[in-house]
C-alpha cells in the first residue's frame, strides 16, 4: 500500500511539474505520423508559437521545396512550408493547458482552434473546426 501511495505521489509530482512550467512545451516535437517536426517556442509570457521545421517529404516532384498550395489565402500559396508558423497558443493557468487560437494543417489547407496538454515528452492536441474534432499526439525530439 505504501508503494502505491509513493508511486501516486511521484506521478502527481511529474504532472504538477509540467503544469508549473508552461515552457515545457518549448522544443522540437515529431507528429504521430512521424512525417513532420514542429518547433514550439515562447514569444512572450504565457504566449507560444510553433513552426514547421522538417518534413519527411519536403520536395515536390521537380525537386523544389514544397509550397503551401492548399492555403485558403491565395496570397500565401507560394510560401514555403518549412519555416511556416502553424500554431499560436496561450498557457491557461486556470485550466492547466494551452489554448490553441490557431492551428494550421498544410496537408488539408485548414486551420482550427483547440487545446493542448504536455505530459513529460508527449503532447496531446485536440483541435477542430465546424464541429469536426481531431486528436493528435506529438513526441518530444529535443
Amino acid at each position: 500500500m505504501k508503494r502505491k501511495i509513493a508511486l501516486l505521489c511521484l506521478l502527481s509530482m511529474n504532472v504538477i511539474a509540467v503544469w508549473a512550467n508552461p515552457d515545457a512545451i518549448c522544443g522540437i516535437w515529431i507528429d504521430d505520423n512521424k512525417d513532420g517536426k514542429t518547433e514550439f517556442y515562447k514569444i512572450s509570457q504565457g504566449k507560444y508559437e510553433a513552426k514547421l521545421v522538417w518534413l519527411a517529404d519536403s520536395l515536390d516532384n521537380k525537386g523544389n521545396p514544397l509550397r503551401d498550395r492548399k492555403n485558403p489565402d491565395k496570397s500565401k500559396r507560394n510560401d514555403l512550408l518549412i519555416g511556416q508558423k502553424v500554431m499560436e497558443m496561450d498557457w491557461d493557468e486556470k485550466e492547466k493547458c494551452y489554448i490553441l487560437h490557431y492551428a494550421y494543417d498544410p496537408k488539408w489547407g485548414m486551420s482550427g482552434t483547440g487545446k493542448m496538454w504536455v505530459n513529460k515528452d508527449v503532447m496531446t492536441i485536440k483541435a477542430g473546426k465546424w464541429g469536426i474534432r481531431v486528436t493528435r499526439t506529438m513526441d518530444r525530439v529535443k
